[in-house]
Parts: C-alpha cells; structure tokens; sequence
C-alpha cells in the first residue's frame, strides 16, 4: 500500500536560516517537531510546533511554559541525540519525508554529529538539511534536479566513492571518484536548468547552494 505523502519539519537548536527562507517551507503546513532546544528557536520566530521531543536539557523554563498546549516528550536515551530521537519518531509515525533547520551552524562537532546523522537514516527517510547558504543530501545512486544558470553546486563524499558522473554542470565528472581529504567537488556550477548527477559506489552528498548567495 502506498503511503500518504507526510512531510516533516525538523527544527534543532543550531543556526536557523532567515523568516524568509523559512516561509515557503511553512507554507507546505508541515508536521513540525522541535528536537528539544530547537523549540527556543521555534519560539523565537513565532512558529508553534506540533511536538517537542529529546532529553529535555536545552529548551528553558519560558519555552516550556510558552508551549504548555505543546505535547513533549521526554527520551532520557543518551545513547542517541535530539535530532535522532526527533527522527525516530517521525519513523515510528511513518512520515515520508523530513526538511531539518538548525542542523548547521553554532557549533561545528555538532554539525558534523548531524552529518553523520544524516548518512546513518538518508537510508530510512528522504531527508534534507535546509540552512542561510543551501540544502544538502545524500544523492541515492542518481538524481535529476532543476537549478539556475550559474548557481553553485557541491559534491562532497563521505568518505570515498566512485562512478560519478554528472551533466549539466560546469566541470563535468565521467566515472571518476571523489575522497574526503583527496579531492572534493566544491564549487560547481550549473551550465543548464537541469542537472544530473549519478554515483555508483560511496555516500556523496550534494549542496545546492541558493542562487541568490553569491560566489
């Protein structure tokens, strides 16, 4: 049986993008689950979530009381972050796809904890990081985007991978291979609206930077 399309938005308590990137996101009337700090976030631009969830040692007292009407759900799990705990509900409840705001920024070991989050459940549930500067995910063997002429495109591996191969952009790759710390993709560019990339082996992630930021 095919799923109702639910998407979710994931807010967590780093570096939020701006009201104004935000506002197409809300306007889909996503599920919005707040990853326990990032209900001050929430709060901070007036955005009322449908549930709270984590450990519970980041979001204040004012937040709390400013979200009774909130459910929150208290995980005393250490064993597992915030955004881990926020996504395991969201695949518990069968949601079908997540947008995370606040992943990036503030702290870089809490980035890069997130990142690696996002390799672990990319698997589990489409997922994307959305920020100030672009979005951000796991390409799955191929995909077929639409871009701006000139926007920046990034191929970063987590890890090694290989096969990659792309068209539409200004520095095209045929089969080669990308490895972290031996040769990156940053800093593309789209040639034409649609872009292809496709990776045959290896985790390799893709940022679209939004065209509106400038190189």
């Amino acid at each position: 049986m095919k799923l109702k399309n639910k998407s979710a938005l994931v807010i967590c308590n780093g570096e939020m993008p701006s009201k104004k990137l935000l506002l197409p996101l809300l306007r889909k009337k996503p599920f919005i689950i707040c990853a326990d700090g990032g209900a001050n976030k929430a709060r901070a631009f007036g955005i009322t979530p449908h549930v709270i969830i984590g450990d519970l040692d980041s979001i204040t007292r004012q937040t709390r009381h400013f979200f009774s009407s909130v459910p929150i759900i208290h995980v005393a799990d250490q064993y597992s972050t915030d955004l881990e705990k926020a996504l395991n509900y969201l695949l518990a409840n069968r949601y079908t796809s997540a947008t995370i705001v606040g992943a990036t920024g503030d702290r870089p070991d809490h980035a890069l904890s997130n990142f690696s989050i996002l390799l672990k459940y990319h698997s589990l549930l489409p997922i994307q990081f959305f920020d100030e500067h672009c979005t951000v995910e796991i390409i799955k063997k191929r995909i077929r985007f639409t871009a701006t002429i000139g926007q920046q495109i990034s191929l970063v591996p987590m890890g090694k991978c290989s096969g990659i191969t792309t068209s539409g952009l200004k520095y095209p790759l045929k089969k080669e291979s990308l490895e972290l710390g031996v040769r990156e993709g940053s800093s593309n560019e789209a040639l034409r609206t649609a872009v292809t990339v496709s990776v045959e082996k290896g985790s390799l992630l893709l940022f679209k930077i939004h065209p509106h930021i400038k190189k």
